[in-house]
């Protein structure tokens, strides 16, 4: 998009992405912003829902619940499902509602400014360690898992490969890391693929025996 036509949403072109970042690509990683914000947000927001069921009758029966170890009641009733004091989803409700929107703005071709790109890979960065710690939560200590977390897990991990690698790509981040993102770019769906193999691959060790028993009737 020529830089004279870009929609913009600051006065001061200099704190703009550049006319390519804002053009198509940008208008990619937004319409995948969307789709990762609307499936995190209806997971946030039915995680919430049954946790606000587990408050009103700790012995419900969740849909979620599917067999000792996959369940969604034994994570949220855990400590971890509450880290700060309050129900983990209700930051997913936020934090996906944050992406959702900036997914649409982007979508429109629209340049923001590079403090909210940096803002927003902070954020993405938090989100990356936040989950990390709740899968390692949930397969070693909780011993369960809960699908609509997974969810989560499932598109918050792509979301974080491709808006790392492309503010790293787009200067965004120093002109130190940009040969770096620009070479690993084009490599994001491979990134990804690697980090759900990794995290199948734990689940996997972790349940199999339970996985096994449960599908299959056999005790490994």
């Amino acid at each position: 998009m020529p830089e004279d036509t870009a929609t913009t949403l600051t006065d001061d072109p200099a704190d703009l992405d550049t006319p390519r970042s804002a053009g198509a690509p940008g208008r990619r990683t937004g319409v995948l912003m969307v789709v990762v914000g609307t499936l995190g947000l209806v997971a946030a927001m039915m995680l919430t829902i049954d946790r606000f069921r587990l408050l009103e009758d700790p012995s419900a029966q969740l849909a979620c619940n599917l067999s000792p170890f996959i369940a969604c009641g034994p994570v949220m009733q855990s400590k971890a499902g509450a880290l700060f004091g309050f129900p983990n989803p209700l930051l997913g409700i936020i934090g996906f509602t944050l992406v959702l929107t900036t997914g649409a703005v982007r979508a429109t071709g629209a340049a923001l400014p590079r403090w909210y790109h940096r803002g927003l890979q902070v954020g993405v960065l938090l989100a990356a360690v936040f989950i990390t710690w709740l899968q390692t939560q949930s397969l070693y200590v909780i011993g369960a898992l809960c699908l609509w977390c997974m969810l989560v897990w499932t598109v918050t991990i792509p979301l974080v490969v491709v808006v790392t690698l492309e503010n790293a790509a787009t200067g965004r981040l120093g002109s130190g890391l940009q040969p770096l993102g620009a070479r690993l770019r084009p490599y994001a769906v491979t990134v990804t693929a690697v980090w759900y193999l990794v995290v199948v691959a734990a689940i996997g060790l972790r349940f199999y025996r339970e996985f096994a028993l449960f599908w299959f009737g056999v005790a490994l």
